[in-house]
């Protein structure tokens, strides 16, 4: 199989269609065509698909479980800083990373290129991963292997509830409930990146600090305290605050419209985003505040990317 000749199609494919990008779906039929690679008659796309899980298209990425195909030709890194001008002064202003992809491809990219450049391995990098192990609630298996968990949730509910009492509360829709990494670093060294924005630093969070005794991490815990220390977010009408849903773990607890238990929902499932990979045999995750890009979320510049850079080097989490 040439991988280099199915991307080129790939490439070809898109210029075209005039497209940015295609899926497994719709490309493998045309690959088919040219001879490259046969499509699945009772699973389409699925061929193709076993090539992007390997890492072979590595400008390709995943936003949920769906794989998104752009042009390798047309991918851009890393532009140098441009000068602008005006009539009464000249300032020197740097353009955003040009991406096609999702918002924190350049971040991707900066520690994809990290690893290769340290392990000589390039591994494959997915978006807003999903896999079956990352549940929104802990198991009983992980309540029995993990006691700290329910001092934890005992703590962040004010000793209100329990955790066993209320685990018998959820659903079986609940118990399948999943979340979803940012970023997550493929084979050999299978590891998540979560982008920390706003909304996880705060009193609830904090908490959650003081319970990574025995856990394995890849994020500074000192500076996690430092970013915590004297925020707080007050309870309120929006979807920041208030969920939206019901949650058997985190009711309501404060009279009136006005709720915190989303920011407690949202501290519990970040620890077990932590905890999670460590139980299913993986590596630490690696966690970038936003405060190293300047409390940007999208959109970075070359110097936001090096900043974070400095951030992994100085800490050592490549």
């Amino acid at each position: 199989m040439d991988i280099e000749r199915i991307i080129n199609a790939i490439d070809d494919y898109l210029e075209i269609k005039r497209q940015k990008i295609t899926t497994p779906v719709e490309i493998n039929p045309y690959l088919e065509a040219k001879g490259l690679l046969n499509d699945s008659q009772s699973r389409p796309g699925l061929p193709i698909r076993k090539i992007l899980r390997k890492g072979q298209i590595p400008h390709a990425y995943q936003i949920g479980v769906n794989w998104q195909i752009p042009n390798s030709k047309k991918i851009l890194r890393n532009p140098k800083p441009v000068l602008n001008s005006n009539s009464n002064k000249e300032t020197k202003t740097e353009k955003a990373i040009s991406t096609d992809g999702h918002k924190l491809t350049p971040i991707g990219e900066l520690i994809v290129n990290l690893i290769k450049n340290k392990y000589n391995k390039k591994p494959p990098c997915f978006y807003e991963y999903k896999p079956e192990w990352l549940l929104s609630n802990p198991s009983t298996q992980l309540l029995e292997n993990r006691p700290e968990l329910s001092r934890l949730y005992s703590e962040l509910t004010e000793n209100q509830y329990s955790l066993k009492e209320r685990f018998n509360e959820l659903t079986e829709k609940n118990i399948k409930q999943r979340q979803s990494f940012d970023l997550w670093i493929g084979e050999p060294f299978n590891f998540a990146i979560e982008f920390d924005e706003k909304q996880h630093f705060n009193q609830f969070r904090k908490i959650t600090l003081g319970f990574y005794d025995k856990i394995d991490i890849k994020f500074p815990i000192r500076v996690y305290m430092e970013l915590n220390d004297g925020i707080e977010i007050k309870p309120g009408k929006s979807g920041f605050t208030r969920l939206k849903s019901v949650d058997p773990l985190f009711p309501a607890m404060l009279e009136g419209e006005e709720q915190d238990n989303r920011i407690r929902q949202r501290a519990f499932r970040d620890f077990l985003k932590d905890l999670l990979p460590i139980e299913n045999g993986f590596n630490p995750t690696l966690r970038i505040p936003y405060q190293m890009t300047n409390k940007k979320i999208k959109d970075f510049t070359e110097t936001e990317i090096r900043n974070v850079e400095k951030y992994i080097n100085e800490n050592g989490l490549v």
